[in-house]
């Protein structure tokens, strides 16, 4: 069932939801509504122009984002009345009775050399030239236009499928498609800004247009920059570019420049000319400089994971690889930069399933419920390839808290590995007491740091043990949709998260029965079916009992947490700390729901505060160290002595019972 908010108008909507990239628009500021079904579609109908809006709760806040627009930075020409009234589209372009969009650009079906591109009205046409900077070029492909060298590499450095390759000649772009490589060169387009408004953005061939514009737009003509132009009347922009007008789309041919095979101080402007020239000295060297080191004619060398360069006629010639402009990763997924690749790209985080307190469990997905079952169950399991699996031993907390229930072993089963962390951060491996650090052949690595376990498995699990009642398991993206268990199956859709075995899928009430059907034990051995929902609810309430202090109000301190308010909500985490309390009021059983917040803000990206645990109560204490008195021989003598003398005392004396 859809939630629905109420909202004051479209303002207070910007203001409470914090759609990305509008409130820093508009300058408003406020904050973001909360939710608590996680993954669940929120209701925008209350505002304007709801459809163009779509809300999910995420993280435990509403999380908005509009319909997709097309782009429209630099567009000066924009449309502002659309069919749908959601964007403002920039005016497209009509070529031989064909509607093409801004920012498009296609080739002449009849010539494949020649390309066309549309901008805010302007289409520029020119002829693609060609470069093959290898000796052996293959022929064009069927429906190209130039032909392609074997190899991907230019200048020493590897082109690929999705980066352009650019050389020490911006406007040359080198591209790789399935092992072959295509080097060309077009025209600038031309621009409906005017030459003030233009800007070369850093290693671009090409000016672009700052900001956006709205222009009258007069029927049976055609606007380039400051200037009308009436239908099929010619007109230049400039010594090297001829127009048109025609369907009030300005048709401009403009010639590309040829590849200059010369380093970029031997390319020389000349008077009467379009484009430039090589004038190359009479003396030419056969070595070049570059650093402190001299490379031969030919020779080329890397300088990092973007750049390359080769010694041509005396002089380097470089190529860098050049990242494509990275837009707002999609939500799952962040923004990376993989060691030794040149660009940042966006991948697919990993799931994080933790437990924590009397358990509380949040499945990889984001899902947080109360299971207190007492047994072993499974907690996740690579449903697939068999590859590990993690099964929980829950039992009562102590005996000063019996109605308390937390984790306190886990088991780890890693191909032929057999791993058991226990109370206080002792570590088994097949039974026999492991001392850590340790590691296997690298395909296991268990390390003890600042009192918690972490285990690295080779296939990119990750474990962390408070060695009490804290469990964390990350997995990595490739385990998506391959998994089951308490943790859910981690296939992005929370709804789904109570699963059983057999397929069956149990509502957000029936936690219980769903904790139970992954009982790892025997069934005798599972505890839990003695609580029924009804009762655990009960309990969730604390039968009337509070805390002599309210510790979970750490989690409301921008202190600690600093901006994590903003990213995630507090709320699930400070009910399952109340929770916890209530079995311990005096106890430190708000810890475990602190921790869980404070490590859900760091993979946020958030900064927490590093004296948290202190302030909140939550830090180990330090053991005493171990004092070892030296007493002088003769004070060990008159110890004994006393004893004897003591002891003669009392056999001479009556015996007294109190």
């Amino acid at each position: 069932m859809e939630q629905r908010l109420r909202f004051i108008r479209l303002a207070s909507f910007v203001i409470v939801l914090g759609i990305s990239g509008l409130t820093d628009a508009m300058g408003l500021q406020g904050k973001r509504a909360k939710c608590f079904q996680e993954g669940q579609p929120i209701a925008v109908d209350h505002i304007d122009k709801s459809k163009c809006y779509s809300c999910v709760c995420q993280n435990g806040l509403v999380e908005c984002k509009r319909e997709y627009c097309p782009p429209t930075e630099g567009c000066h020409m924009l449309v502002e009345k659309t069919e749908d009234g959601c964007c403002r589209k920039c005016k497209g372009c009509i070529y031989n009775q064909v509607h093409h969009s801004s920012h498009t650009e296609w080739t002449d079906p009849d010539n494949p050399c020649k390309v066309l591109r549309c901008e805010a009205g302007i289409v520029t046409v020119s002829d693609l030239q060609c470069h093959t900077p290898c000796a052996n070029p293959l022929p064009p492909e069927p429906g190209k236009c130039c032909r392609t060298c074997p190899e991907c590499k230019i200048n020493g450095q590897e082109a690929t499928d999705d980066r352009d390759v650019i050389s020490d000649d911006p406007c040359l772009k080198c591209r790789c498609h399935k092992g072959r490589m295509t080097c060309s060169k077009k025209a600038c387009p031309v621009l409906q800004c005017s030459p003030t408004s233009q800007v070369y953005p850093p290693g671009e061939c090409c000016p672009v247009c700052r900001g956006t514009r709205v222009l009258m737009n007069v029927p049976k003509s055609c606007r380039v920059q400051t200037s009308f132009i009436w239908e099929e009347h010619k007109f230049n922009i400039d010594k090297c570019t001829n127009c048109t007008c025609r369907n009030e789309t300005s048709i401009c041919q403009r010639s590309a420049c040829p590849v200059l095979d010369c380093a970029p101080d031997l390319q020389k402007s000349v008077p009467g000319s379009c484009c430039k020239q090589c004038i190359i000295p009479q003396e030419v060297r056969m070595e070049c400089r570059f650093g402190d080191h001299y490379y031969e004619d030919g020779q080329s060398w890397k300088l990092d994971a973007c750049r390359s360069c080769k010694c041509h006629r005396g002089r380097p010639s470089c190529a860098m690889t050049r990242c494509n402009v990275t837009l707002p990763c999609a939500p799952g997924t962040k923004l990376v930069h993989v060691p030794g690749e040149c660009c940042e790209k966006c991948v697919e985080v990993e799931g994080v399933c933790m437990v924590f307190g009397d358990p509380h469990y949040k499945t990889f997905d984001g899902k947080i419920y109360t299971f207190q079952g007492i047994g072993k169950y499974l907690l996740t399991s690579d449903t697939k390839a068999q590859t590990f699996s993690i099964r929980v031993a829950n039992d009562f907390h102590n005996k000063t808290y019996k109605n308390a229930i937390i984790t306190k072993r886990v088991a780890i089963r890693y191909e032929d590995f057999r791993f058991n962390l226990q109370q206080k951060g002792r570590v088994k491996l097949n039974r026999k007491k492991l001392t850590l650090p340790y590691k296997k052949d690298g395909k296991v690595s268990i390390e003890k740091r600042n009192g918690n376990v972490e285990v690295t498995f080779q296939n990119g699990v990750k474990i962390f043990w408070t060695g009490q009642s804290f469990l964390e398991v990350t997995v990595p993206a490739a385990f998506k949709s391959r998994l089951s268990g308490l943790c859910g199956n981690f296939n992005g859709n929370v709804q789904d998260e109570f699963r059983t075995r057999k397929g069956r899928v149990f509502k957000d009430s029936e936690a219980l029965a769903f904790g139970a059907s992954w009982c790892a034990g025997s069934r005798a051995a599972c505890l839990s079916a003695h609580r029924s929902s009804r009762q655990l609810a009960r309990e969730s309430l604390c039968a009337g009992r509070r805390p002599e202090k309210n510790r979970c109000k750490y989690l409301t301190k921008a202190e600690f947490f600093g901006e994590c308010e903003s990213k995630l909500n507090y709320f699930k985490y400070y009910k399952t700390c109340k929770m916890d309390m209530c079995k311990c009021p005096s106890g430190r059983c708000h810890c475990d729901s602190l921790l869980a917040y404070a490590r859900e803000c760091e993979k946020l990206g958030v900064q927490v505060a590093a004296g948290w645990r202190k302030e909140s109560l939550c830090e180990e204490a330090a053991p005493r160290p171990k004092t070892t008195s030296r007493r002088p021989a003769f004070a060990h003598v008159d110890i004994e002595r006393f004893k004897r003398q003591k002891n003669a005392t009392r056999a001479r004396s009556p015996v007294l019972i109190h």
